[in-house]
């Protein structure tokens, strides 16, 4: 399967955003929390990533768990 897609890459503090635009599928972002430091707990990291799901009003029947190239095999 060969995926077609434009990607931008922000970060906020310890947070990156993947905003991508996939050809034949639509648009989606990924949401990560990472720590390189070893300060937070995976609670934490996760809180992180879920209150940013909400200020996005991203809602959980939204939440995808499958790759592109799976969702384009579906297709």
């Amino acid at each position: 399967v060969i995926i077609d897609k434009q990607r931008e890459i922000y970060f906020i503090d310890n947070i990156k955003f993947h905003l991508d635009q996939v050809k034949g599928l639509g648009t989606f972002v990924e949401i990560e929390a990472t720590d390189v430091t070893n300060q937070f707990t995976s609670d934490y990291l996760l809180n992180q990533c879920e209150e940013c799901i909400e200020l996005f009003g991203i809602s959980e029947a939204d939440l995808l768990t499958n790759s592109y190239s799976d969702l384009m095999l579906e297709i």
